[in-house]
């Protein structure tokens, strides 16, 4: 009798160690769901921000052209008694 408690106790230890360790793999899974969120959230702020960062280089690019084209056919910044301000 002695002896067939103890395996039934022994029994129960491993059934309980085991879902301890599943439970445990769950929330490690949860967590890395977590994790991953977080990333994919980082990722698609960093496109966003990369689209805005070519956006501007593309502008400056195509100010410095327009400004070397100026600069080739001769045209020169206007000097200070040439421009005209209007007020509405």
């Amino acid at each position: 009798m002695k002896r067939s408690f103890s395996k039934k106790i022994v029994l129960v230890l491993i059934i309980l160690g085991l879902a301890l360790l599943y439970a445990g793999s769950r929330v490690k899974v949860i967590e890395f769901g977590y994790e991953v969120s977080k990333i994919k959230a980082g990722v698609s702020d960093m496109e966003r921000e990369n689209a805005l960062l070519k956006s501007k280089v593309a502008q400056a690019r195509s100010t410095e052209k327009l400004i070397e084209s100026a600069k080739r056919l001769g045209f020169a910044a206007p000097e200070t008694h040439q421009v005209l301000f209007l007020r509405e």
